[in-house]
Protein backbone atom coordinates (compact mmCIF):
# COMPACT_ATOMS: atom_id res chain seq x y z
CA UNK A 1 0.00 0.00 0.00
CA UNK A 2 2.66 2.28 0.75
CA UNK A 3 4.59 1.60 -2.63
CA UNK A 4 0.84 2.59 -4.42
CA UNK A 5 0.73 6.13 -1.81
CA UNK A 6 4.75 6.70 -2.60
CA UNK A 7 4.06 6.70 -6.92
CA UNK A 8 0.48 7.94 -6.44
CA UNK A 9 1.20 11.04 -8.59
CA UNK A 10 2.81 8.71 -11.50
CA UNK A 11 0.35 6.68 -11.42
CA UNK A 12 -1.99 9.50 -11.91
CA UNK A 13 -0.26 10.99 -14.43
CA UNK A 14 -0.17 7.89 -16.29
CA UNK A 15 -3.93 7.86 -16.57
CA UNK A 16 -4.24 11.24 -17.58
CA UNK A 17 -1.82 10.29 -20.26
CA UNK A 18 -3.72 7.09 -21.15
CA UNK A 19 -7.14 9.10 -21.74
CA UNK A 20 -5.06 12.24 -23.81
CA UNK A 21 -3.57 9.13 -26.13
CA UNK A 22 -6.71 7.46 -26.12
CA UNK A 23 -9.42 10.19 -27.03
CA UNK A 24 -7.51 13.18 -28.61
CA UNK A 25 -5.86 11.58 -31.47
CA UNK A 26 -8.64 9.51 -33.22
CA UNK A 27 -12.03 9.61 -33.02
CA UNK A 28 -12.39 6.12 -34.10
CA UNK A 29 -9.86 4.98 -31.45
CA UNK A 30 -11.76 7.27 -28.97
CA UNK A 31 -15.05 5.89 -30.08
CA UNK A 32 -14.01 2.52 -29.21
CA UNK A 33 -11.41 2.59 -25.96
CA UNK A 34 -14.08 5.77 -24.61
CA UNK A 35 -16.74 3.35 -23.85
CA UNK A 36 -14.36 1.84 -20.84
CA UNK A 37 -12.48 5.38 -19.97
CA UNK A 38 -15.25 5.68 -16.94
CA UNK A 39 -14.67 1.78 -15.93
CA UNK A 40 -11.09 2.36 -16.21
CA UNK A 41 -11.24 5.95 -14.14
CA UNK A 42 -13.35 4.19 -11.21
CA UNK A 43 -10.60 1.40 -10.50
CA UNK A 44 -7.29 3.33 -10.63
CA UNK A 45 -8.82 6.25 -8.70
CA UNK A 46 -10.57 3.17 -6.42
CA UNK A 47 -6.89 1.96 -6.15
CA UNK A 48 -5.21 5.38 -5.56
CA UNK A 49 -7.43 5.90 -2.64
CA UNK A 50 -7.24 2.52 -0.42
CA UNK A 51 -3.72 3.42 0.95
CA UNK A 52 -5.47 6.45 2.24
CA UNK A 53 -7.97 4.46 4.40
CA UNK A 54 -6.76 4.34 7.42
CA UNK A 55 -6.03 8.26 6.84
CA UNK A 56 -9.94 8.63 5.96
CA UNK A 57 -11.00 6.69 9.42
CA UNK A 58 -8.81 8.46 11.64
CA UNK A 59 -9.94 11.50 10.58
CA UNK A 60 -13.33 10.67 10.69
CA UNK A 61 -14.05 12.16 7.24
CA UNK A 62 -17.41 12.80 6.59
CA UNK A 63 -16.85 13.26 3.02
CA UNK A 64 -15.80 10.03 2.55
CA UNK A 65 -19.60 8.53 4.32
CA UNK A 66 -20.74 11.36 1.28
CA UNK A 67 -19.14 9.81 -1.16
CA UNK A 68 -20.03 6.21 -0.39
CA UNK A 69 -23.45 7.01 0.53
CA UNK A 70 -23.82 8.99 -3.07
CA UNK A 71 -22.15 5.68 -4.73
CA UNK A 72 -24.98 3.61 -2.77
CA UNK A 73 -27.53 5.55 -3.95
CA UNK A 74 -26.51 5.83 -7.61
CA UNK A 75 -26.79 2.14 -8.01
CA UNK A 76 -29.81 1.55 -5.71
CA UNK A 77 -31.43 4.30 -8.31
CA UNK A 78 -30.27 2.46 -11.26
CA UNK A 79 -31.75 -1.13 -10.24
CA UNK A 80 -34.99 0.73 -8.97
CA UNK A 81 -35.65 2.10 -12.66
CA UNK A 82 -34.38 -0.34 -14.72
CA UNK A 83 -31.35 2.08 -16.10
CA UNK A 84 -28.90 1.47 -18.03
CA UNK A 85 -26.49 0.59 -15.52
CA UNK A 86 -23.41 2.00 -17.07
CA UNK A 87 -24.71 5.31 -15.81
CA UNK A 88 -23.58 4.43 -12.63
CA UNK A 89 -19.87 5.34 -13.09
CA UNK A 90 -20.16 8.99 -13.97
CA UNK A 91 -21.33 9.92 -9.88
CA UNK A 92 -19.35 7.21 -9.31
CA UNK A 93 -15.85 8.85 -11.06
CA UNK A 94 -16.98 12.48 -9.75
CA UNK A 95 -17.41 11.10 -6.36
CA UNK A 96 -13.51 9.49 -6.12
CA UNK A 97 -12.30 12.85 -8.14
CA UNK A 98 -13.27 14.55 -5.23
CA UNK A 99 -11.98 12.51 -2.90
CA UNK A 100 -8.54 12.15 -4.68
CA UNK A 101 -8.47 16.23 -5.12
CA UNK A 102 -8.42 15.93 -0.84
CA UNK A 103 -6.19 13.01 -0.28
CA UNK A 104 -3.63 12.76 -3.24
CA UNK A 105 -0.87 14.95 -3.99
CA UNK A 106 1.16 15.94 -7.13
CA UNK A 107 5.02 15.93 -6.95
CA UNK A 108 6.20 19.61 -8.52
CA UNK A 109 7.40 17.81 -11.65
CA UNK A 110 4.46 15.64 -11.79
CA UNK A 111 2.44 18.82 -11.89
CA UNK A 112 4.86 20.46 -14.95
CA UNK A 113 4.69 17.07 -17.03
CA UNK A 114 0.91 17.26 -16.88
CA UNK A 115 0.85 20.40 -17.52
CA UNK A 116 3.10 19.90 -20.56
CA UNK A 117 1.47 17.03 -21.35
CA UNK A 118 -1.84 18.55 -21.35
CA UNK A 119 -0.83 21.01 -23.84
CA UNK A 120 1.26 19.64 -26.14
CA UNK A 121 -1.59 17.76 -28.60
CA UNK A 122 -2.06 21.42 -29.30
CA UNK A 123 0.24 21.26 -31.91
CA UNK A 124 -1.40 18.43 -33.42
CA UNK A 125 -5.00 19.89 -33.08
CA UNK A 126 -3.69 23.73 -34.61
CA UNK A 127 -2.02 21.52 -37.91
CA UNK A 128 -5.19 19.58 -38.67
CA UNK A 129 -9.44 20.92 -39.14
CA UNK A 130 -11.03 18.16 -36.80
CA UNK A 131 -13.93 17.08 -39.18
CA UNK A 132 -13.88 13.57 -37.43
CA UNK A 133 -14.83 15.15 -34.20
CA UNK A 134 -18.06 17.06 -33.25
CA UNK A 135 -17.54 20.52 -33.75
CA UNK A 136 -18.45 21.27 -30.13
CA UNK A 137 -16.30 18.60 -28.70
CA UNK A 138 -13.49 19.97 -30.74
CA UNK A 139 -13.82 23.69 -29.52
CA UNK A 140 -13.83 22.49 -25.82
CA UNK A 141 -10.37 20.60 -26.70
CA UNK A 142 -9.38 23.68 -27.86
CA UNK A 143 -9.89 25.02 -24.85
CA UNK A 144 -8.29 22.70 -22.74
CA UNK A 145 -5.52 22.35 -24.39
CA UNK A 146 -5.14 26.01 -24.60
CA UNK A 147 -5.72 26.19 -20.52
CA UNK A 148 -3.18 23.46 -19.86
CA UNK A 149 -0.35 25.32 -22.12
CA UNK A 150 -1.05 28.47 -20.60
CA UNK A 151 -0.24 26.77 -16.75
CA UNK A 152 2.34 25.29 -18.33
CA UNK A 153 4.05 28.66 -19.27
CA UNK A 154 3.10 30.10 -16.35
CA UNK A 155 5.08 26.69 -14.49
CA UNK A 156 8.01 28.08 -17.01
CA UNK A 157 7.95 31.46 -15.63
CA UNK A 158 7.86 30.41 -12.17
CA UNK A 159 10.82 28.04 -12.67
CA UNK A 160 12.82 29.85 -15.42
CA UNK A 161 11.79 33.43 -15.04
CA UNK A 162 10.75 33.56 -18.46
CA UNK A 163 8.81 36.27 -17.76
CA UNK A 164 8.30 37.20 -21.60
CA UNK A 165 5.99 33.73 -21.74
CA UNK A 166 3.25 35.86 -21.12
CA UNK A 167 3.17 36.82 -25.08
CA UNK A 168 3.23 33.41 -25.56
CA UNK A 169 0.37 32.98 -23.02
CA UNK A 170 -1.46 35.61 -25.16
CA UNK A 171 -0.74 34.44 -28.18
CA UNK A 172 -2.45 30.66 -27.45
CA UNK A 173 -5.43 32.12 -25.62
CA UNK A 174 -6.67 34.23 -28.58
CA UNK A 175 -5.59 31.56 -31.07
CA UNK A 176 -7.66 29.25 -29.00
CA UNK A 177 -10.88 31.77 -29.08
CA UNK A 178 -10.24 32.04 -32.91
CA UNK A 179 -10.30 28.35 -33.49
CA UNK A 180 -13.24 27.76 -31.20
CA UNK A 181 -15.36 30.39 -33.25
CA UNK A 182 -14.17 29.05 -36.40
CA UNK A 183 -15.66 25.77 -35.43
CA UNK A 184 -18.44 27.34 -33.76
CA UNK A 185 -18.57 25.91 -30.49
CA UNK A 186 -20.53 28.47 -28.64
CA UNK A 187 -19.55 26.48 -25.29
CA UNK A 188 -16.31 26.64 -25.84
CA UNK A 189 -16.41 30.00 -26.43
CA UNK A 190 -18.08 31.38 -23.22
CA UNK A 191 -15.56 28.81 -21.61
CA UNK A 192 -12.53 31.14 -22.82
CA UNK A 193 -14.05 33.87 -22.02
CA UNK A 194 -14.37 33.07 -18.64
CA UNK A 195 -11.07 31.82 -18.65
CA UNK A 196 -9.90 35.30 -19.47
CA UNK A 197 -11.82 37.25 -17.47
CA UNK A 198 -10.56 34.66 -14.18
CA UNK A 199 -7.34 35.30 -14.98
CA UNK A 200 -7.63 39.13 -15.04
CA UNK A 201 -9.20 39.21 -11.23
CA UNK A 202 -7.33 36.22 -10.26
CA UNK A 203 -5.63 37.96 -7.31
CA UNK A 204 -9.11 38.68 -6.09
CA UNK A 205 -10.22 35.29 -7.09
CA UNK A 206 -7.71 33.56 -4.60
CA UNK A 207 -7.80 36.14 -1.59
CA UNK A 208 -11.44 37.36 -1.43
CA UNK A 209 -13.48 34.21 -0.19
CA UNK A 210 -16.66 36.10 -0.37
CA UNK A 211 -16.06 36.51 -4.07
CA UNK A 212 -15.10 33.10 -4.74
CA UNK A 213 -18.20 31.64 -2.85
CA UNK A 214 -21.02 34.01 -5.22
CA UNK A 215 -19.17 32.50 -8.33
CA UNK A 216 -19.04 28.99 -7.25
CA UNK A 217 -22.62 29.30 -6.31
CA UNK A 218 -23.53 30.85 -9.79
CA UNK A 219 -21.17 28.11 -11.64
CA UNK A 220 -22.40 25.24 -9.91
CA UNK A 221 -26.40 25.53 -8.67
CA UNK A 222 -26.89 28.24 -11.06
CA UNK A 223 -26.11 25.40 -13.72
CA UNK A 224 -29.33 24.22 -13.21
CA UNK A 225 -31.53 27.00 -12.68
CA UNK A 226 -29.87 28.57 -16.18
CA UNK A 227 -31.84 25.54 -17.85
CA UNK A 228 -35.11 26.61 -16.34
CA UNK A 229 -34.43 30.35 -17.33
CA UNK A 230 -33.24 29.29 -20.94
CA UNK A 231 -36.49 27.06 -21.33
CA UNK A 232 -38.70 29.75 -20.61
CA UNK A 233 -37.42 31.96 -23.17
CA UNK A 234 -37.15 29.47 -25.89
CA UNK A 235 -40.60 29.30 -25.09
CA UNK A 236 -41.46 33.32 -25.58
CA UNK A 237 -39.81 33.01 -28.85
CA UNK A 238 -36.99 35.69 -27.67
CA UNK A 239 -33.78 34.98 -29.50
CA UNK A 240 -31.56 35.65 -32.52
CA UNK A 241 -29.04 34.08 -34.88
CA UNK A 242 -25.30 33.94 -33.49
CA UNK A 243 -22.49 31.80 -35.67
CA UNK A 244 -25.02 31.06 -37.89
CA UNK A 245 -27.44 29.42 -35.41
CA UNK A 246 -30.52 30.20 -33.80
CA UNK A 247 -29.52 30.88 -30.20
CA UNK A 248 -32.66 28.69 -29.17
CA UNK A 249 -31.82 25.90 -31.52
CA UNK A 250 -33.03 22.90 -29.50
CA UNK A 251 -31.42 22.64 -25.74
CA UNK A 252 -34.75 24.22 -24.49
CA UNK A 253 -36.77 21.54 -26.16
CA UNK A 254 -34.58 18.81 -24.85
CA UNK A 255 -34.63 20.48 -21.20
CA UNK A 256 -38.27 21.16 -20.68
CA UNK A 257 -38.82 17.75 -21.84
CA UNK A 258 -36.36 16.64 -19.37
CA UNK A 259 -37.81 19.08 -16.55
CA UNK A 260 -41.02 17.55 -16.86
CA UNK A 261 -39.97 14.09 -16.83
CA UNK A 262 -37.70 14.59 -13.38
CA UNK A 263 -40.92 15.85 -11.91
CA UNK A 264 -42.38 12.10 -12.65
CA UNK A 265 -39.69 10.79 -10.59
CA UNK A 266 -37.69 13.31 -8.15
CA UNK A 267 -36.10 10.78 -5.75
CA UNK A 268 -34.26 8.21 -8.18
CA UNK A 269 -34.26 9.91 -11.33
CA UNK A 270 -35.04 9.43 -15.00
CA UNK A 271 -31.73 6.90 -15.69
CA UNK A 272 -30.28 6.87 -19.25
CA UNK A 273 -32.68 4.39 -21.09
CA UNK A 274 -34.74 7.17 -21.06
CA UNK A 275 -35.68 8.00 -24.96
CA UNK A 276 -35.96 11.42 -25.79
CA UNK A 277 -38.58 12.56 -27.74
CA UNK A 278 -36.77 15.91 -28.88
CA UNK A 279 -34.05 14.38 -30.02
CA UNK A 280 -32.29 11.43 -31.35
CA UNK A 281 -29.81 10.44 -28.95
CA UNK A 282 -29.98 10.51 -25.21
CA UNK A 283 -27.63 13.89 -24.71
CA UNK A 284 -28.54 16.79 -21.76
CA UNK A 285 -25.86 19.09 -22.59
CA UNK A 286 -25.91 20.15 -19.50
CA UNK A 287 -23.07 18.63 -16.42
CA UNK A 288 -24.82 18.88 -13.57
CA UNK A 289 -28.33 18.70 -14.87
CA UNK A 290 -28.12 15.69 -16.56
CA UNK A 291 -26.87 14.10 -12.92
CA UNK A 292 -29.85 15.91 -11.29
CA UNK A 293 -32.56 14.45 -14.20
CA UNK A 294 -30.62 10.77 -14.57
CA UNK A 295 -30.25 10.39 -10.74
CA UNK A 296 -32.60 12.27 -9.34
CA UNK A 297 -32.62 15.18 -6.69
CA UNK A 298 -30.40 13.40 -3.49
CA UNK A 299 -27.78 12.42 -5.26
CA UNK A 300 -27.63 15.77 -7.39
CA UNK A 301 -27.53 17.47 -3.87
CA UNK A 302 -24.60 15.38 -2.18
CA UNK A 303 -22.44 15.48 -5.55
CA UNK A 304 -23.13 19.54 -5.78
CA UNK A 305 -21.63 18.97 -1.98
CA UNK A 306 -19.09 17.08 -2.35
CA UNK A 307 -18.08 19.05 -5.63
CA UNK A 308 -17.99 22.49 -3.45
CA UNK A 309 -16.24 20.90 -0.75
CA UNK A 310 -13.63 19.84 -3.48
CA UNK A 311 -13.22 23.88 -5.11
CA UNK A 312 -13.19 25.30 -1.47
CA UNK A 313 -10.45 22.66 -0.25
CA UNK A 314 -8.52 23.76 -3.12
CA UNK A 315 -9.16 26.78 -2.64
CA UNK A 316 -7.75 27.11 1.07
CA UNK A 317 -4.71 24.70 0.56
CA UNK A 318 -1.12 25.44 0.58
CA UNK A 319 -0.02 26.26 -3.26
CA UNK A 320 1.34 28.77 -5.33
CA UNK A 321 -0.77 31.65 -5.95
CA UNK A 322 -0.09 32.02 -9.61
CA UNK A 323 -0.59 28.36 -10.31
CA UNK A 324 -3.52 28.60 -8.10
CA UNK A 325 -4.87 31.66 -9.80
CA UNK A 326 -4.55 29.79 -13.38
CA UNK A 327 -5.43 26.44 -12.18
CA UNK A 328 -8.90 27.92 -10.27
CA UNK A 329 -9.64 29.91 -14.13
CA UNK A 330 -9.85 26.90 -15.28
CA UNK A 331 -12.24 25.12 -13.57
CA UNK A 332 -14.66 28.25 -13.94
CA UNK A 333 -14.12 27.90 -17.56
CA UNK A 334 -15.10 24.01 -17.06
CA UNK A 335 -18.08 24.64 -15.26
CA UNK A 336 -19.05 27.54 -17.64
CA UNK A 337 -18.51 25.67 -20.66
CA UNK A 338 -20.76 22.73 -19.17
CA UNK A 339 -23.64 25.20 -18.47
CA UNK A 340 -24.29 23.69 -22.81
CA UNK A 341 -22.49 20.79 -22.49
CA UNK A 342 -21.79 17.49 -20.33
CA UNK A 343 -18.16 18.36 -19.77
CA UNK A 344 -16.28 18.06 -16.65
CA UNK A 345 -19.03 15.15 -15.55
CA UNK A 346 -17.21 12.58 -17.94
CA UNK A 347 -13.85 11.13 -18.80
CA UNK A 348 -11.74 12.75 -19.83
CA UNK A 349 -12.57 16.08 -18.89
CA UNK A 350 -13.67 15.01 -15.48
CA UNK A 351 -10.06 14.11 -14.92
CA UNK A 352 -8.69 17.29 -16.89
CA UNK A 353 -11.18 18.98 -13.66
CA UNK A 354 -9.10 16.55 -11.26
CA UNK A 355 -5.75 18.03 -12.57
CA UNK A 356 -6.46 21.47 -12.34
CA UNK A 357 -8.02 20.86 -8.92
CA UNK A 358 -4.57 19.45 -8.13
CA UNK A 359 -2.36 21.81 -9.93
CA UNK A 360 -2.79 24.54 -7.63
CA UNK A 361 -2.05 22.80 -4.25
CA UNK A 362 0.95 22.31 -2.72
CA UNK A 363 3.60 19.60 -4.22
CA UNK A 364 3.86 16.38 -3.05
CA UNK A 365 7.17 17.59 -1.24
CA UNK A 366 4.85 19.69 1.20
CA UNK A 367 2.01 17.82 2.37
CA UNK A 368 3.89 14.19 2.90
Amino acid sequence: MEKIKDREDYILAGLFLYLLLTSFINQRAYDVLGRYASLIVFIILTVLLVPHVKEMIKARDLRVILAGITILITGINLIAIGSNKGAFFIPADLCLIFLASFYVRLRERTKMFIAAAGGILTILWYSFVRWDYNFNMAGLTFMLFMMMSVIFLEFLKKEKGYDYLTLAQILMYVTAFIYATLYHSRCAMAGILVFGAAIIIRRLLISDRLLFTILLIIFTAGSVLFTMVYVILGERGTGGRFLYKELFSGRHLIWKELWAAYFAHPVTGIGSSYVLKSFDIFEVHNGLFDILTVHGTIVFFLILVLLCTAMNNAHMAKGDRKIKGFSFAALFAMLAASFFENFFTVPPYSVFFLMFLLLGQAPYSQTS
